[in-house]
């Protein structure tokens, strides 16, 4: 199937006063129409700065693509004007931020937020604009939605925050969605209907979905294919049921075991030691090599290769190299 989607090798370093920092390296990951991929890592692995860099929204007096490229349909994103990438956000590529709280603007109504997202990318009279955004605001199960575009967003939780939100992200119908941990700070009864709301849209509409998250349990309830992000590289990439069945990555066995199982059988959650370091501290070797429980003498010094097993199955692990003991 075609490629909607390519990241190819993709590395973005931040200028600090001590020079510049690679914050993301050599990140390679693609998306079909229609597909769901999950980007999973604890905090810090790059996974916000790695979908920002797609629709250009790192500042560019502080971060810069050091190599690499992004391609929406062939098309490389890297080599467009501003202009027209004014043109692709929104309107091909839309995103929903973390927090809708500090997305919205507070000192304007959901009515006035909403249109300017409708008319940004379509030629429409006000009239048809307001009509668009109640047909929008219903879409996405707000109850009331004549009244709802009349009040400010603090007025509102934050189910329906976030809801109105993604109301905003498919105003244009993109090709691609990028969700930006949607469900953070929601209930479990709330995610699960803010998930419900991404899977019906896409099934309706064909949009490609890019799902970040720390969450594997919403991996696994949404997503086709994950990839696992450490430190900024992509660890291990697969489709959902065959990475959660068969983890090849030390890192992706340790999320997987400090889920909660729910069987009685366990008193308390396994936990992967240490944390991620910090992109100014990252080692000369495999990134995960300190807090990994199978770390060899060769982890410290020499970056692992990515490994092939099969259907997209890959992992950058030196477990796999032939002869590693």
């Amino acid at each position: 199937m075609t490629k909607l989607l390519e990241i190819d090798n993709l590395s973005i370093e931040f200028a600090t006063p001590s020079g510049p920092v690679e914050v993301v390296n050599g990140v390679s990951l693609d998306i079909e129409p229609g597909q769901t991929l999950g980007l999973v890592g604890e905090s810090g692995s790059g996974k916000s700065v790695t979908s920002l860099s797609v629709l250009r929204l790192l500042p560019n007096n502080l971060a810069r693509v050091a190599e690499g490229d992004i391609r929406l349909n062939g098309e490389s994103l890297l080599g467009m004007s501003e202009k027209q990438m004014q043109n692709v956000r929104g309107n091909r590529i839309s995103i929903i931020f973390q927090e809708p709280m500090t997305a919205l603007n507070p000192v304007f109504k959901i009515g006035r937020q909403v249109r300017e997202a409708v008319r940004q990318h379509n030629k429409m009279s006000g009239r048809a604009a307001q009509k668009k955004t109640i047909e929008l605001l219903s879409e996405v199960g707000i109850p009331s939605p004549e009244q709802v575009v009349n009040v400010y967003p603090h007025q509102l939780s934050g189910g329906m925050r976030q809801r109105v939100m993604i109301a905003m992200a498919m105003a244009s119908n993109p090709e691609v969605l990028i969700a930006d941990e949607p469900t953070t700070a929601l209930d479990v009864t709330i995610q699960a209907q803010i998930l419900d709301l991404m899977r019906k849209l896409q099934k309706e509409r064909g949009t490609a979905i890019i799902l970040i998250t720390h969450d594997l349990g919403v991996v696994a309830e949404l997503c086709d294919r994950v990839c696992i992000m450490y430190a900024g590289q992509i660890v291990e990439q697969g489709d959902v049921k065959t990475l959660f069945k068969e983890p090849k990555h030390p890192y992706t066995a340790g999320l997987l075991k400090s889920m909660p199982q729910f069987t009685g059988k366990e008193n308390q959650l396994q936990a992967i030691s240490g944390q991620v370091p910090h992109p100014a501290d990252y080692a000369e070797g495999c990134q995960f090599a300190g807090r990994c429980s199978s770390r060899m003498e060769m982890c410290d010094t020499v970056e692992p290769e990515s490994y092939d097993f099969g259907n997209g199955h890959r992992c950058k692990c030196h477990l796999y190299k032939e002869g590693a003991e």
